[in-house]
C-alpha cells in the first residue's frame, strides 16, 4: 500500500511573462526521441509515470523527481540547479568531485601544477563523446577558451579571466597557462558546467552531447527525459545504473508525494516543511547539507539602488528570524553579513552581524539619502519555487514597515533567470551558493559578466583588487588577511543583502545506495555521485 499523500499545495507553479518581457528560453524538453543506437530496443520509456522501464540491459534504472524542467542547455552557462544536476549526468570536465567533495580525476587521469600558474593535464586514452566522435586535447582546449571568453558569460568565467594560453602538445596533453596564480583554479574546473563539449556546441547552439556517464535518449516537454548508461564513459564498468528516468515536479508537495508513493526513487529540493515527515518515515533517507544562501540582489544602475545607503537600509529592514521560521521551518540560520560560512577559517566575526535587523536605522538612512517618505520598487522572485516566493512575501512586509513599497513579480524560473541576466528588475530574491567552497566563490557574487546571481551593474575597484589578491595568495595567513579586508569592504558597499543560509536536501528510498549530497556549496554538484549510485532491486513502488 502506498503511504498517505500530503495535502496538495494550491500554489501555481508557473506564471506567464509580463507583456514586453523576454519569454523563457526554448524548453530543454522538446518532444522527441533521439536516434541513438539501441535506445528504444531496450525499452527505455519517458519518465513521468509509474510503470516506466525499471531495467536496461539488466541494470536498474533510477527514477528522479526533478524540481524544474531545465532550460535549453548551452555550453558553460549557469541555468539553475536543475539544469546543473542534469549537466553533471551528461558531461565531464578535466577534473570533477568525488563523493566527499574532493577534487578527483575525470577526463584527465592526472595533472600537475607549477606555481599555480601552469597546469598540465593528461587525458585518458580513447575518450569519446556520446555521439561517438573523439574527445582529444583539441576539444578540451577549445572548451576552455570558450569558457574564458567574457561574451559567453560562463558559470566559471571568474576562474578563467586570467587565462593566458592553452596549448596541446599532443592529443592527450592540455597545458593551461594563467597570467597569475589562482589557488582555486582546479576547484572551478571541477564544476559540472566546465564539462568538455564538441566543437559544434561552442557556437551557442543547444547541446546535450557530452562525455559523462549517461546520455540523453528521449525527452518530452513538461514531462521528463530518459538517460541511458553510456558504454563509452571512461569509468563505465563502475556505473551500476542502466539509466536515469527524470520526471518534472515543479510543485514541492507533488514531488514529495511522488517519492512517498513510490513513483520515484529520489527527489531534489525537498520542501523544508516536509523534512520531518520524510526523516521519520521508515524506508527513506533525508540527505541534507547546509551552506546555500538566500539574499536580495540590487539593480545598482537604477535609482535609488545606486546609493549604498539605500542598499544598507534594505539590508537592515529585513527580519531574518521571520524568514527562517516561516519559510524554512527552522531549517536555516540568519545571515546578516558577508556569506563566508562560520565554519570557514576565513570567516570574519567583526562583520557577521553588520546588517542585523534595525528598522529605525533603516528609516534614518533612507531619510539621509533623500527618501524620508520611502519609495516604490519591484521585487523579482519566481512562482516555481515556493521558498523563493515566500521569502519575497516576508521581505515585502519588512520593507513596507520602513516605507519601501514593493510589488512582486513572479514569473517561472527560466524567465526569472532571463530577467536577472538582463537586469530587468529593481530588487530580486536569489537563492544560490558559491561555485566552490573556497572563499574565492565571492567572485561569483561580485564581479564578471552580468549574471542573475549578482547585483546588476555593481562594480567596485577595491573589491576587485581584493578578489584578485585572494586567489593569487597561496599562504593561508595571507589569504586570511585579504578575505577579512574583503568582507569589511562588502559590509561598506552592500553589493547584496544576505538573508539566511538554508539546508538543502535530497531524499530517497533506502533502496538507493551510493548517492551523496556533497558538502556546502557543492550540493548542486551532487549529480556526480549518480555514477556510483545503485539500486538494491529493480522493482518500483510498494
Amino acid at each position: 500500500m502506498s503511504p498517505p499523500r500530503l495535502s496538495a499545495s494550491p500554489r501555481s507553479s508557473t506564471a506567464p511573462p509580463r507583456p514586453g518581457r523576454p519569454r523563457p528560453a526554448a524548453a530543454f524538453g522538446r518532444r522527441r526521441l533521439l536516434g541513438l543506437a539501441g535506445a528504444l530496443a531496450v525499452g527505455v520509456t519517458l519518465a513521468g509515470c509509474r510503470g516506466g522501464a525499471t531495467a536496461v540491459g539488466g541494470r536498474p534504472v533510477l527514477s528522479l523527481g526533478l524540481s524544474s524542467e531545465p532550460a535549453t542547455l548551452r555550453a558553460g552557462a549557469d541555468q539553475g540547479a536543475a539544469a546543473l544536476l542534469v549537466v553533471s549526468l551528461l558531461h565531464r570536465g578535466l577534473v570533477g568531485y568525488d563523493g566527499r567533495g574532493e577534487i578527483a580525476p575525470a577526463l584527465a587521469s592526472e595533472w600537475r601544477s607549477d606555481e599555480d600558474t601552469v597546469f598540465t593535464f593528461t587525458l585518458r586514452p580513447g575518450l569519446t563523446f556520446h555521439d561517438g566522435s573523439p574527445l582529444t586535447s583539441a576539444e578540451a582546449a577549445a572548451t576552455l577558451r570558450h569558457l574564458a571568453d567574457p561574451k559567453n558569460s560562463a558559470r566559471v568565467s571568474s576562474a578563467l579571466n586570467h587565462l593566458a594560453e592553452v596549448r596541446t602538445p599532443d592529443a592527450t596533453t592540455v597545458v593551461v597557462e594563467l597570467t597569475e596564480p589562482n589557488a582555486a583554479f582546479l576547484a572551478y574546473l571541477a564544476d559540472p558546467s566546465a564539462g568538455v563539449v564538441p566543437a559544434s556546441a561552442l557556437s551557442g547552439a543547444p547541446n546535450t552531447v557530452g562525455a559523462g556517464p549517461f546520455r540523453l535518449v528521449a525527452e518530452d516537454n513538461g514531462i521528463g527525459m530518459t538517460l541511458e548508461r553510456f558504454d563509452g564513459y571512461y569509468d563505465a564498468p563502475q556505473v551500476a545504473l542502466g539509466g536515469v528516468q527524470v520526471a518534472y515536479y515543479a510543485d514541492g508537495t507533488a514531488r514529495t508525494n511522488a517519492l512517498l508513493s513510490g513513483d520515484v526513487d529520489i527527489i531534489d529540493f525537498v520542501p523544508w516543511e516536509n523534512f520531518r515527515t520524510i526523516s521519520r518515515r521508515s524506508g527513506y533517507t533525508l540527505a541534507g547539507q547546509s551552506g546555500l544562501v538566500m539574499y536580495l540582489a540590487f539593480n545598482v544602475t537604477r535609482k535609488p539602488f545606486d546609493d549604498p545607503r539605500v542598499r544598507r537600509a534594505v539590508a537592515l529592514a529585513v527580519n531574518r528570524d521571520s524568514v527562517v521560521r516561516t519559510v524554512f521551518s527552522g531549517h536555516a540560520r540568519p545571515v546578516a553579513g558577508p556569506p563566508v560560512p562560520t565554519l570557514s577559517e576565513y570567516h570574519d566575526t567583526g562583520t557577521a552581524d553588520v546588517w542585523a535587523h534595525d528598522p529605525a536605522e533603516a528609516r534614518r538612512l533612507l531619510a539621509e539619502a533623500g527618501h524620508p517618505g520611502g519609495f516604490s520598487a519591484t521585487l523579482l522572485t519566481t512562482s516555481q519555487y515556493a521558498f523563493h516566493q515566500d521569502t519575497a512575501v516576508s521581505v515585502q512586509s519588512d520593507l513596507e514597515r520602513v516605507g519601501i513599497r514593493v510589488t512582486l513579480e513572479n514569473p517561472d524560473y527560466a524567465t526569472r533567470i532571463q530577467l536577472g541576466n538582463a537586469g530587468d528588475y529593481d530588487l530580486a530574491v536569489n537563492g544560490n551558493g558559491g561555485i566552490v567552497n573556497d572563499p574565492a566563490f565571492l567572485s561569483d557574487f561580485l564581479v564578471g559578466p552580468a549574471n542573475y546571481k549578482r547585483s546588476f551593474g555593481f562594480t567596485d575597484e577595491r573589491t576587485e583588487e581584493l578578489l584578485v589578491e585572494g586567489v593569487r595568495a597561496t599562504a593561508a595567513a595571507d589569504r586570511k588577511g585579504i578575505y577579512t579586508a574583503l568582507q569589511r569592504r562588502i559590509a561598506e558597499t552592500v553589493p547584496f543583502a544576505m538573508i539566511s543560509d538554508r539546508e538543502q536536501a535530497f531524499a530517497h528510498t533506502d533502496r538507493v545506495r551510493g548517492f551523496g549530497n556533497l558538502p556546502g556549496f557543492l550540493t548542486f554538484d551532487s549529480g556526480y555521485t549518480f555514477a556510483g549510485t545503485s539500486l538494491t532491486d529493480h522493482e518500483r513502488g510498494r
